[in-house]
């Protein structure tokens, strides 16, 4: 039981620290190595409350470490992540377990998707591009924006439309439900990149608020899934 509890301080404790995360890359775009080295350090006390071995259990969250680390590290030598948000993702992974830690990525690239139109939208509203009709181009985004936000709810776990049955049984109507949601994907995708170029704004993708987001998300269900047996019994 007292390690029950142990896990519960835990996780509230990453929780508390990925709000901060979340408010601190806001406010300044920086995430604070201290902040990822708590992190970092509270890994191996929750590999020990929930009674992970070192072998193979914490040498496997060590090695999604190193992978995260090295593929971030790309995106870093790019341009197109931060420091902090780097080191965030890796120390989560210490956390995680992969299939988890994959619904912590996929929700991550989620949200920050949907963000970044949203910094796009304040962008576009208050360019000063001559000949390049803001207002128009500002709804044009806002409808983008809700076509992907509804697109993650459903990834994510919200509502889906409900479609015929038939449709769904037949192998070409499958290839087509398949094939329909990449297609807006990439209209939607390509029609706002195209619209925030022509409006010369370059929107810093917000990983530090994605990966807390994200992070948070897989921390409340993780609770969840801890709680909901102690409550039905």
């Amino acid at each position: 039981m007292d390690h029950v509890i142990f896990t519960y301080v835990l996780l509230g404790a990453l929780a508390m620290a990925l709000i901060v995360a979340a408010f601190t890359d806001l406010k300044s775009r920086i995430i604070s190595n201290k902040l990822n080295i708590a992190i970092a350090a509270g890994a191996p006390f929750f590999w020990w409350a929930t009674g992970l071995e070192l072998w193979p259990g914490a040498a496997l969250q060590l090695g999604l470490a190193a992978i995260t680390f090295a593929i971030c590290a790309l995106f870093f030598a790019i341009g197109q992540m931060g420091g902090g948000d780097l080191k965030l993702l890796t120390v989560l992974a210490l956390w995680f377990p992969p299939t988890q830690f994959v619904s912590l990525v996929l929700i991550m690239a989620m949200v920050g998707w949907v963000l970044t139109l949203v910094m796009g939208i304040w962008g576009v509203s208050r360019s000063n591009i001559v000949g390049a009709r803001p207002v128009r181009d500002t709804a044009i985004l806002i409808g983008c924006t809700l076509i992907a936000a509804l697109f993650a709810s459903s990834i994510l776990g919200g509502p889906k439309l409900s479609l015929p049955l038939a449709l769904s049984e037949s192998v070409g109507g499958s290839v087509a439900l398949a094939l329909v949601p990449i297609a807006i994907l990439a209209i939607v995708t390509l029609a706002s990149i195209r619209i925030i170029r022509r409006h010369k704004h370059q929107p810093r993708i917000p990983y530090g608020l994605a990966i807390s987001m994200a992070g948070l998300w897989v921390v409340a269900a993780a609770l969840r899934l801890e709680i909901t047996p102690i409550l039905a019994s």
